[in-house]
């Protein structure tokens, strides 16, 4: 099903004011949680003289607080600064540090960060840039090119280093379980809005259902309450035949509608009190075809039609519209016809009066195996005998 356009913005408000908040988030974490890496760092970059490396840590860690301080900022554009300034520790890292440093931790983390506070886009160009970044490190380690710049190896595996890497980890690691969590958290709430959103939509379906049924009754008003009256029966019959739930709403759906073809029955046909002549009859039979006309391009109604396009359909062969026979008609048809003919037995009619329970439950046990299938009548007698101990 299509999700209405209004809906789609409201989820696109919602994820828009969600990253907005995230983005704070994160400047936040990252300014408390990366001072102790910052100040370590660079106490070491200054002790070996790595003033370069000093002056990128500084201005980095004071753009992070300016960014935490200013939330006007557009959430992209706040993020994409955090991005950026995480690749540049990453290059600056690797270039004192080589691939054993705390570089390489920037690299995973910068495309989840950007999938979750930018979107999708930003997610791949990260993904992308981290690969291409760490494949020319790779390189030029493997090839001998960083060796001029590299921090000598007795300091690269200090335990200051491994102290500056580790805390600089435990940080990333910090930010991206919260953005998860944070995120699972939006998705939830998003999921739960949906099911509401879905409840109320098949809520309100089944109100428009129940509106038709009303008005074809409007219409005939010797059939007053037959439609809900059929319904609740059916779906009683089948909660006893153990069906899912999802065959139970489109057979409720279908029972309801089941005579809505009739709405293109001339009224002098529809509401003659005495016999129908065959060309009447003929008419009449047509209701299942309007029907099925009607309802085959709804699309939430398509398993729904069944009922509506066969369930004069009999056991035997002899119904119409396509003279079906056994289990070719479909078993909602099959379960809801005897319903149906049941419940107009021992309802007042124009040209007759209702049936005594016993003779119309006799009328159906008869026609088991013709006009009936055998196991939907059993199923009903048994149903109506337990109900009439209740």
């Amino acid at each position: 099903m299509t999700r209405p356009l209004l809906y789609r913005n409201d989820i696109g408000d919602a994820l828009k004011q969600w990253r907005t908040r995230a983005v704070t988030i994160i400047f936040y974490i990252a300014a408390v949680a990366a001072l102790p890496a910052y100040v370590f760092s660079a106490v070491q970059s200054f002790a070996i003289n790595r003033f370069e490396t000093l002056l990128v840590l500084t201005v980095v860690y004071i753009l992070i607080v300016m960014a935490a301080i200013f939330r006007k900022l557009d959430y992209r554009l706040r993020g994409w600064f955090f991005i950026g300034a995480g690749y540049l520790m990453a290059v600056t890292t690797m270039a004192s540090l080589g691939l054993e440093g705390s570089g390489r931790i920037y690299l995973l983390s910068m495309p989840i960060i950007a999938f979750t506070l930018i979107g999708s886009r930003a997610g791949w160009i990260t993904t992308v840039f981290s690969i291409v970044c760490y494949g020319i490190f790779s390189l030029l380690a493997y090839n001998g090119g960083l060796e001029t710049w590299l921090v000598p190896l007795p300091d690269r595996v200090s335990n200051a280093m491994w102290i500056s890497g580790g805390l600089t980890s435990a940080m990333l690691l910090i930010l991206t379980v919260v953005l998860l969590m944070r995120m699972n958290r939006f998705l939830a709430g998003v999921l739960a809005s949906e099911r509401r959103l879905l409840a109320e939509l098949e809520e309100a379906y089944d109100k428009t259902l129940e509106g038709w049924a009303r008005a074809l009754e409007l219409r005939d008003i010797e059939t007053s309450g037959h439609c809900q009256r059929v319904s609740e029966v059916t779906m009683r019959l089948a909660r006893q035949a153990g069906l899912d739930s999802g065959e139970k709403v489109d057979m409720r759906r279908g029972s309801l509608l089941h005579d809505i073809g009739k709405m293109g029955i001339p009224d002098s046909i529809l509401l003659k009190p005495g016999k129908l002549t065959d060309e009447e009859f003929r008419q009449m039979r047509k209701h299942t075809t309007y029907a099925y006309d009607l309802l085959a391009h709804i699309p939430y109604l398509q398993k729904a039609l069944d009922i509506p396009y066969c369930h004069h359909e009999k056991w035997d062969g002899t119904g119409y519209p396509r003279g079906l026979k056994g289990v070719d008609i479909p078993m909602s048809a099959r379960i809801f016809s005897v319903v149906d003919v049941y419940d107009a037995l021992v309802s007042d009619r124009p040209y007759r009066d209702a049936w005594p329970e016993e003779q119309a439950l006799a009328y159906i046990k008869e026609r088991a195996g013709t006009e009936f299938d055998p196991a939907a009548v059993e199923a009903f007698v048994c149903l109506v005998e337990q109900e009439a101990v209740r």
